[in-house]
């Protein structure tokens, strides 16, 4: 994920529009598909994984859309490596295999990085065989043909996702190969060849995180004080200071909450626990959305979804875990249980009154079902063998999930 605090930089390296998941998507897309080796793909009706899966070549494409998620599926260990499959899955449930990798002892399935707006194209890193390290080499899967052409970002790069709206580039950021905070960082928009195209801004840190709005036109990324507004033609738009964020530090831009509007988490001064804020990208007065935590399980708040029954929140949790917090009116917030899953929910995306929910993802036993915290009811998509998924408008993810 990108640099973000808390669960938006769980993963990978991520962009949302293009993000991003984020470092525990990615952990757990590596322990969870471990053992599915990058390989020819199999055909798609034959692919490992639920048997209700159609083939690639019956997908909808034109009903694609808000609520479709692309997810790795493998029941496979390390001690017994089986095939991952990539599925897209629809709102409704329907799982249309998109490709798949046969099983390895000496390498995973590539983890996914981002999905383009153009529905059919997914980005994944590539990791040496047998040493599980980074490669610097990215594939991108068009899902339609079942063919994947490996890029390597001009520089070694790291590709944060596809531009907006349809996913004609890669943005991507040069690495920090010091970890010196001092270290000139870039962000920049590659072709789909690795070349880069234009430098977008240059900064200083350990990296960027950088979310598009929907348009494309502009993205929100990680500032001292706060955020910045950057032209998707390069250069800063405006600043964006947020209170009470020393100089010393930045928000994470998490998304665009409405086409004016972005969704930043923040560290508070001499605080650790994360907090959310609405920062308007015209300058206007930025608002708290939720409260410092100072005490209770949640241990800050890291991204939000508001539906019809309430304001809703990812938070992090005690031991590493995370939490699916409802905020009342007065800031408090009530633990929110989704019956039949383990623990540490992840929200990958929202749809209307529905959350998508993702657990337990490592060793292939990853869950994932949408819950409606209002009526409290569940439509299941996979009990086992999630091992990462992204939704769609890739804009709200990013990393990884």
């Amino acid at each position: 994920m990108s640099g973000k605090i808390g669960l938006r930089m769980r993963a990978r390296r991520r962009v949302a529009g293009g993000t991003a998941p984020v470092l525990a998507a990615t952990v757990l897309a590596i322990a969870g598909a471990l053992g599915a080796g990058v390989a020819a793909a199999g055909s798609a009706g034959a692919a490992t994984g639920p048997q209700s899966a159609t083939p690639a070549a019956a997908v909808p494409w034109a009903s694609v859309g808000t609520g479709w998620v692309l997810t790795e599926y493998s029941t496979g260990t390390a001690a017994k490596p089986k095939p991952t499959t990539l599925y897209l899955v629809s709102p409704s449930g329907a799982k249309y295999a998109m490709y798949t990798w046969k099983a390895s002892s000496t390498t995973f399935a590539p983890p996914l990085v981002a999905w383009a707006g153009n529905k059919s194209e997914a980005l994944l890193e590539v990791f040496a065989p047998k040493t599980f390290a980074p490669t610097g080499q990215y594939d991108e899967l068009n899902m339609r043909t079942g063919k994947i052409a490996t890029v390597t970002l001009a520089g070694k790069a790291n590709p944060l996702g596809f531009t907006l709206p349809t996913g004609q580039q890669i943005l991507g950021e040069t690495n920090n190969v010091n970890s010196n905070p001092n270290s000139k960082i870039t962000l920049a928009r590659y072709n789909q060849a690795g070349k880069m195209v234009k430098a977008l801004i240059t900064e200083k840190g350990y990296g960027i995180s950088a979310v598009y709005s929907p348009n494309g036109a502009a993205l929100a990324i990680s500032a001292p004080s706060g955020l910045s507004l950057v032209s998707n033609a390069g250069g800063v738009l405006e600043k964006l200071p947020v209170p009470g964020v020393a100089a010393s530090a930045s928000c994470g831009p998490v998304r665009w909450w409405n086409s004016s509007t972005i969704l930043a988490t923040c560290g508070p001064k001499n605080i650790a626990a994360p907090q959310l804020w609405l920062v308007p990208a015209n300058d206007a007065k930025p608002s708290a959305l939720t409260p410092v935590r100072k005490s209770g399980t949640d241990l800050g708040d890291t991204d939000a979804w508001q539906l019809p029954s309430g304001l809703y929140l990812q938070s992090l949790g005690p031991c590493g875990t995370f939490e699916l917090n409802k905020q009342a009116k007065n800031g408090s917030v009530t633990m929110v249980t989704v019956p039949g899953t383990v623990n540490s929910p992840i929200v990958v995306t929202a749809s209307s009154s529905r959350l998508l929910i993702e657990t337990g993802g490592c060793a292939g036993g990853g869950q994932m079902v949408w819950f409606n915290p209002g009526t409290r009811a569940e439509q299941w998509l996979f009990h086992t063998g999630v091992v990462q998924a992204i939704a769609y408008p890739n804009e709200e993810n990013g990393d990884m999930n």
